[in-house]
């Protein structure tokens, strides 16, 4: 594509000209002093022809050239910080305690929920700690008459026996309950299910609604995230993953701040390469305080940036011969030698030159498509 667009960016400008040169060759008879001389690969043009006063040579110069590592990227929520709020059991939504934006600490309420099973483990708990009390009891009882000789060991064990049973199926009543987000210690029995937040951060999305029927586990009720640190994940070539390590500094420009830069730090870069784009991921840690950069936003990541000497020469003396690029280096006054180089990147209005060239040697900067 950049071979096609250089040629034809030489030969628009030159149009004009092209036509009034090849009238002064076609007229041009055996012996005529303006005529242009082609030699093999060599081609003269006499100062007596309009063209030689058109003609600008420069010199294939060392550049300069500031190298970088980018790649698209788009803004990730790290997932160590960012929580789908599921529906521990089955039931109609109470209330809504938060709505999309609200900032929350940990462990805030966030929505209740009347659940049948909920009310089906306080019952539980209730009716443990009731046996729990009674074998409590029992065992008290059977120790007192053991004491005046009424009852024997065996009656002891057996009372110990049943409050030990008793003694697991009260814990494990409690424990259900506070895997549930309830202290029973605390709170009065009868209480709907109140759905918590693992952690501080902000309310992203609410996907319910008050008096809503859930009963799908895996059907998020909201999100929850701590955007203070963000990661930019972006997609980088096979050919630079070797520039990029974790720790490395990175920075990144973003389509809804154009105009200012924001710097981080590498992350991860991945072990795979997607099979498909012959790409990695590469994730760069943000900080994110003020909430500016937000999920799914795009970005372009530079990753690396560094400058090498390379041999460059103007873009317009680039001429395109088939599938070949050429240039005419000056062999001697107004005569010049076509040879096929190798290009590289364009950088600026200048192309570098990957071989075909010396640095020193000089050509034909402007019109060369005119002695084709």
């Amino acid at each position: 594509m950049f071979r096609s667009t250089t040629a034809a960016a030489l030969l628009l400008p030159s149009i004009f000209f092209l036509s009034a040169c090849n009238g002064l060759q076609k007229g041009a008879k055996a012996g005529d002093s303006t005529a242009i001389v082609h030699d093999g690969n060599r081609v003269t043009v006499p100062n007596s022809n309009l063209l030689s006063s058109r003609l600008q040579v420069q010199p294939a110069d060392l550049t300069t050239i500031q190298r970088q590592v980018a790649a698209p990227a788009s803004v990730e929520a790290d997932p160590a910080r960012y929580a789908r709020i599921l529906p521990p059991l089955s039931g109609h939504v109470l209330q809504l305690l938060v709505r999309p934006g609200d900032s929350v600490k940990k462990g805030q309420e966030l929505l209740s929920i009347d659940a049948p099973d909920f009310v089906g483990a306080q019952a539980d708990y209730s009716r443990s700690r009731s046996v729990l009390s009674q074998t409590e009891r029992a065992l008290t009882r059977q120790k007192d008459l053991a004491s005046h000789g009424i009852v024997g060991q065996k009656d002891i064990d057996q009372a110990q026996t049943d409050l030990d049973s008793a003694r697991s199926d009260f814990n494990r009543a409690k424990d259900r309950l506070r895997l549930l987000g309830m202290d029973p210690d605390t709170t009065e029995l009868g209480a709907p299910l109140i759905v918590r937040s693992p952690l501080t951060g902000k309310v992203l999305e609410v996907s319910t609604a008050t008096g809503e029927f859930r009963n799908d586990p895996n059907a998020p009720l909201m999100t929850v995230a701590d955007l203070s640190t963000v990661w930019v994940t972006a997609n980088v070539q096979e050919k630079d993953i070797h520039y990029v390590h974790n720790g490395d500094p990175a920075s990144a420009t973003f389509a809804a701040y154009p105009n200012e830069t924001f710097r981080g730090k590498v992350l991860f870069v991945a072990d795979v390469l997607d099979p498909d784009t012959r790409t990695a991921k590469v994730r760069v840690a943000f900080n994110n305080e003020d909430g500016r950069l937000r999920p799914a936003m795009f970005a372009t990541v530079i990753l690396k940036t560094w400058d090498t000497k390379d041999l460059t020469v103007p873009t317009s003396a680039l001429v395109m011969e088939g599938d070949h690029t050429t240039v005419f280096v000056e062999v001697g006054k107004n005569t010049f030698e076509r040879r096929p180089v190798q290009t590289g990147e364009q950088q600026g209005e200048r192309t570098i030159i990957k071989s075909g060239l010396q640095a020193g040697e000089r050509v034909l900067a402007r019109e060369g498509a005119l002695l084709q």
